[in-house]
């Protein structure tokens, strides 16, 4: 066996990302240093990370890093163009400049994947990262 999957690679949300009705803010994160993306309309807002390499075909872990003040926000999760998650729920973390982890499951192929999260009726959280990791 040659080489390694993925292993455990952070992407942040502002960077080799392609916005929807989303913007990157310093605002609320309890630290002007730590940027993430935060969604500016209540359906079709997504943030794309566009180069997620994996080594090897498989289930990768995901990992959000992630603040919502109150209540659950819900997204539909997309890779490589296709819907594998309908509405993935975010629960509040108790304030916008509190960070808490959800980590999901999802297909990745060998090589550059993109991965996209859309809001699906309300806003979702502020997104400050992904974590890649193998299952």
């Amino acid at each position: 066996m040659g080489g390694k999957s993925i292993s455990n690679t952070t992407y942040g949300a502002e960077a080799d990302t392609t916005l929807t009705h989303s913007v990157v803010e310093a605002t609320y994160s309890g630290d002007d240093t730590i940027q993430y993306a935060n969604f500016n309309a209540s359906t079709d807002a997504t943030i794309q990370w566009n180069s997620i390499y994996c080594a090897v075909n498989g289930t990768k872990n995901v990992k959000f890093r992630y603040a919502l003040d109150t209540g659950t926000r819900n997204l539909d999760v997309y890779v490589n163009g296709t819907k594998v998650i309908s509405n993935a729920a975010f629960t509040a973390t108790g304030s916008w400049a509190t960070w808490g982890e959800k980590t999901i499951q999802v297909p990745m192929n060998s090589g550059n994947n993109t991965f996209k999260v859309v809001t699906t009726g309300m806003e979702g959280p502020n997104i400050e990262s992904i974590n890649v990791s193998a299952e």
